[in-house]
């Protein structure tokens, strides 16, 4: 058993490892994606991120130490992130970011025409002109029939080449086609990495509890 603990015990201290750079990069992504999802959304990956790194460095202490108390701990706290993980899979909305940009875009659309350049942040993001089209300008007297430079490739509009006849609505829709899939395919993945890690921390806590108890006799 010495040697099939042994390599649970580094295939644990392993999977942790990467379960902290996970925990790390989930953190980087919801700061990077603030303001581009809803805020709630942002903070619940924030906390995810956090509870996530915390975990994974309780596993590698308890896995280094080899102390019973800190692993049974750690299958404790596995099987909560379990469960949110689950409930998150369940409950989480689809489509989070695709609806939040195109929220955006109608809300900046909104307020071109109140105030001219709303909409150049978008536009040259999107490399699209307007809400459903260019045509959306002629309705703006501000304009004078003619559009805002973001709808051009390289703020040049004196081509009419580089006109982006594509509307916002449409570009974001083709933006974020494949959200719902990428984001249910990561999910399960955190799910099943979860799970293996919970398996080899149990694995590992009945061993040294085990070991423990001989010890004590």
């Amino acid at each position: 058993m010495g040697c099939a603990t042994g390599t649970i015990k580094y295939s644990l201290f392993l999977f942790n490892a990467l379960w902290a750079i996970l925990g790390i990069l989930v953190l980087i992504f919801g700061g990077l994606g603030w303001g581009a999802m809803p805020d709630q959304f942002a903070i619940g990956i924030l906390v995810l991120g956090g509870i996530i790194l915390i975990i994974s460095l309780f596993g590698c202490c308890g896995a280094v130490r080899e102390s019973p108390r800190m692993l049974w701990t750690y299958v404790s706290l596995l099987v909560v992130l379990l469960v949110l993980i689950a409930a998150f899979i369940v409950y989480n909305p689809r489509d989070v970011f695709k609806n939040y940009a195109l929220k955006t875009v109608e809300d900046s659309w909104q307020l071109e025409q109140t105030k001219p350049g709303s909409m150049d942040y978008i536009q040259k993001t999107y490399s699209c002109c307007g809400r459903n089209s260019a045509q959306d300008y002629l309705e703006i007297s501000y304009w004078n029939a003619s559009v805002p430079n973001s709808c051009c490739k390289d703020n040049n509009c004196v081509n009419p080449l580089n006109l982006y006849a594509i509307g916002c609505i449409t570009k974001v829709e083709e933006a974020f086609a494949d959200e719902a899939t990428v984001s249910r395919s990561l999910e399960w993945v955190l799910l099943g990495f979860d799970v293996v890690i919970l398996s080899l921390a149990i694995i590992l806590a009945i061993h040294y509890t085990n070991r423990r108890r001989r010890y004590n006799y």
